[in-house]
């Protein structure tokens, strides 16, 4: 600690020294416990998304496992997507349903800690990097159908072990500067309290490369103009496409097949869109945490730590829900493999469409940040898992 850092310490430690252990953490982490008019709302809807995004991603993994129809280069991305979704659901919730309830001591230790920010943060950027991918894939399929190419499952495969790759040496900053944070207890005395242990990334520790902002721009801005920029140019194709049709007078077939696209394109946009509801708030608030002082914004940040949990969670449970809702055939083939209910026998041309363009769902990414609930100068400071 250098002098400056001593004189700004001991000047926040002044008359604090009248102060029992429990008060004095409170004062300078905020309450032990949230009230009850927010901790009950938080988990209820923190078990709703876990329930149904486990139960739903599962499904998803499934139907596409045994229904040999379903396993489609695209279905194979979304078969990664609910993989890591199930990951980020199963690493986050159950961690922030406990601080929920006791923001402070962290009971689990060191490794837990680290290792639960490393496989949140790289789920994360798995479920970017597939979208990216699968929507790569529709993107040749439908405006360069010559050059698409012909190897099955392969090329799928390799992409999405590439993704894993990538996102695993990616995450490994989060990894190394994440760690259990301690309160010095009584203060001056160079004792730690094991009450104050918190899973966090304080901003004193916090690397000088913008380990925030890399992560922001290419795991969100970059995949986020892309993939616009990929369904506008489908979307345009496809509309020049029904054109050419009209005026030349396609046949049935192909007219149904040009509307089978258009319900596949609605959908794909609606991925754009969720995309940046779910993930826009989260990425807001981690450069709000390094970059503003919380005594000034404490209001706003405690709304936005709250919606952007909400909607980091849902992102990881919403695909299924968008499966089923916009494509028929994800609904037969749900019903077929999990309600043993008989699949609709007739198949036609726009079906066969829908098994080669099978939908892609809205997916994100990872909260890496761990509740904070500083005192009196930074109130629910959300820290880097």
């Amino acid at each position: 600690m250098n002098v400056s850092d001593e004189q700004s310490y001991l000047k926040n430690i002044t008359g604090y020294e009248h102060l029992n252990e429990s008060e004095f953490l409170e004062t300078n982490l905020g309450s032990k416990y949230l009230p009850l008019k927010l901790k009950v709302p938080a988990t209820v809807v923190y078990v709703v998304i876990l329930v149904a995004g486990v139960v739903g991603n599962l499904a998803t993994c499934i139907v596409i496992c045994k229904q040999r129809h379903m396993q489609t280069p695209t279905n194979c991305y979304l078969f990664n997507l609910a993989l890591s979704d199930l990951l980020l659901l199963l690493c986050g919730i159950p961690f922030e349903l406990d601080q929920f309830w006791e923001q402070y001591p962290w009971r689990w230790g060191v490794g837990i800690c680290k290792i639960r920010a490393y496989i949140s943060e790289s789920s994360s950027y798995v479920s970017v990097l597939t979208i990216v991918a699968f929507s790569s894939e529709r993107y040749l399929a439908i405006c360069h159908p010559l050059r698409r190419y012909a190897s099955g499952l392969k090329v799928p495969v390799r992409i999405i072990v590439l993704t894993w790759l990538v996102s695993l040496v990616s995450a490994i900053p989060f990894a190394h500067y994440i760690n259990v944070s301690y309160i010095e207890y009584p203060p001056g005395s160079n004792n730690y309290s094991e009450n104050s242990a918190m899973c966090m990334m304080q901003k004193e520790n916090i690397p000088e490369f913008p380990l925030y902002e890399l992560s922001c721009f290419v795991f969100f801005l970059l995949p986020m103009a892309f993939i616009a920029v990929l369904y506008v140019r489908m979307g345009l194709r496809i509309q020049n496409s029904s054109l050419e049709h009209s005026v030349e007078g396609s046949v049935h077939g192909e007219t149904r097949q040009a509307q089978s696209r258009k319900t596949i394109i609605r959908m794909l946009g609606a991925v754009v869109i969720t995309f940046v509801i779910c993930w826009a708030p989260f990425h807001g608030q981690r450069l709000m945490y390094v970059h503003l002082e919380w005594s000034s914004v404490a209001d706003i940040h405690t709304w936005l730590f709250l919606l952007s949990g909400c909607l980091y969670y849902f992102s990881t449970s919403v695909n299924p829900i968008l499966y089923n809702v916009m494509s028929a055939k994800y609904r037969n083939a749900f019903r077929e493999t999990l309600c043993c209910y008989p699949a609709t026998p007739r198949i036609t041309r726009t079906d066969l469409s829908s098994v080669r363009d099978s939908s892609a769902g809205c997916g994100l990414g990872t909260r890496t940040g761990s509740q904070v609930f500083r005192g009196r100068n930074e109130n629910y400071q959300r820290s880097i898992r």
